[in-house]
C-alpha cells in the first residue's frame, strides 16, 4: 500500500528567514502568526454604486459667484504688479580691500612681552646689523614727541518728538467707560509723510476694470506666440457658432510677467506680442473658412493669451 506523497514550495528570501529569526528571538506578539484580514472571506463590493449618496455641493450660482470673485482678484494682482513695474537689480556688493602694512603695525606686531627680573630682549637691528651701516653703538636718540591727540566731541543726537502722556480719567462703578465714534488719529512723526489711505478702513484700489474678457480663450506660452496644447476644438466651435457674422479676436500681451509694467516702452512690447498671437489665430481660422474681411484684429498690453468674440 502505498501513500500519495504531497509537495508544495515555499519562497522565502535571506530578508524573510532573518527577520523570522529576528522576531522568534524576540518572542511575545511579534512571534506569534499573523491574524488574517477583516473581511478576507466576504465578497467585493461594487465600486460603481459607492457612493451611494449625492455629496453636498454648493449651487451653481454660489459656484459662479465664487469663480467671479477669484477672476476679479487674478485680474487686479494683474495690474498692480503691472503698476509696480520691472523688479530691481541689486548690485553685488562691493569687494573689501586688504588692509596696507605699515610702520606702526609693523612695530605692533614685532613686540614682545617680558617678566620681572628678566632682560629685555635685543632687537632685531642690533642682532643683525644692516651691511651698509658700521657695527660702533652710536648714541641712543631720543624718541621724537608726538603732538597731544585731541577728543573729538560726539555728534549731536537726533532730537525725538517729545512723549506727552494723557490721564485716562476713571471710570465710576457700574458704568462704561465712553468710546469715541471716530478711531484715534495716527501718530505724527516730523519728516514723514502719511499715506491717504492711512484713515481709511481698507486700502484704496485703483480704478480699473477686474472683470475677466468675453470669448473662447485660446491659450499661449508665456513671452511666445506659440499656442499652448492642441486648440483644434476650440477652432472648431468657433467656426460652428459664428454664422455670418464678424470675429473680434483680441490677443493680449504679458501674463503675471516681472518685465511686465505701465511704462510706454513696456505697453508698446506687450501689444505687439498680442497683435503676434492675434495674427496666429486669424491664420487658423482663415484656414477653415472663415473669410479675412469678417476677422477683427485687437491687441492689449496685459492679459491672457488671446479671446475670440463673435460680433464687432
Amino acid at each position: 500500500m502505498t501513500a500519495p506523497l504531497l509537495t508544495a514550495c515555499q519562497h522565502r528570501d535571506m530578508t524573510d528567514t532573518v527577520t523570522g529569526w529576528w522576531h522568534g528571538f524576540e518572542g511575545g506578539e511579534i512571534a506569534k502568526l499573523r491574524a488574517p484580514p477583516p473581511g478576507e472571506n466576504l465578497p467585493y463590493p461594487h465600486v460603481g454604486r459607492t457612493p451611494t449618496q449625492a455629496p453636498n455641493l454648493p449651487t451653481p450660482e454660489a459656484r459662479l459667484s465664487l469663480t467671479t470673485r477669484l477672476e476679479a482678484q487674478r485680474n487686479l494682482a494683474q495690474r498692480e504688479s503691472a503698476a509696480q513695474g520691472a523688479l530691481p537689480t541689486i548690485p553685488p556688493p562691493p569687494k573689501p580691500t586688504p588692509a596696507a602694512v605699515t610702520t606702526a603695525n609693523a612695530e605692533q606686531s614685532g613686540m614682545t612681552m617680558t617678566t620681572v627680573g628678566q632682560p629685555e630682549p635685543e632687537s632685531p637691528s642690533a642682532i643683525n646689523p644692516a651691511p651698509d651701516t658700521p657695527a660702533t653703538a652710536s648714541p641712543a636718540q631720543a624718541p621724537a614727541k608726538k603732538p597731544p591727540v585731541q577728543a573729538q566731541s560726539p555728534a549731536p543726537e537726533a532730537e525725538l518728538p517729545p512723549v506727552v502722556a494723557k490721564s485716562i480719567p476713571p471710570t465710576p462703578p457700574g458704568q462704561f467707560p465712553k468710546i469715541g465714534d471716530l478711531p484715534p488719529p495716527p501718530p505724527q512723526f516730523p519728516g514723514f509723510d502719511l499715506p491717504r489711505d492711512a484713515m481709511l478702513s481698507g486700502p484704496v484700489q485703483p480704478d480699473i476694470d477686474t472683470s475677466t474678457p468675453e470669448g473662447t480663450l485660446i491659450r499661449f506660452q508665456p513671452a511666445t506666440d506659440h499656442v499652448m496644447g492642441n486648440p483644434q476644438g476650440d477652432y472648431q466651435h468657433i467656426v460652428s457658432q459664428r454664422g455670418n457674422r464678424p470675429l473680434t479676436i483680441r490677443g493680449f500681451g504679458a501674463f503675471m510677467s516681472a518685465d511686465a509694467a505701465l511704462a510706454p516702452a513696456d505697453q508698446n512690447r506687450e501689444i505687439a506680442l498680442g497683435l503676434l498671437r492675434a495674427r496666429v489665430v486669424a491664420r487658423a481660422l482663415i484656414e477653415r473658412g472663415v473669410p479675412a474681411s469678417a476677422i477683427i484684429l485687437k491687441a492689449e498690453a496685459i492679459g491672457d493669451g488671446v479671446r475670440v468674440t463673435t460680433g464687432g
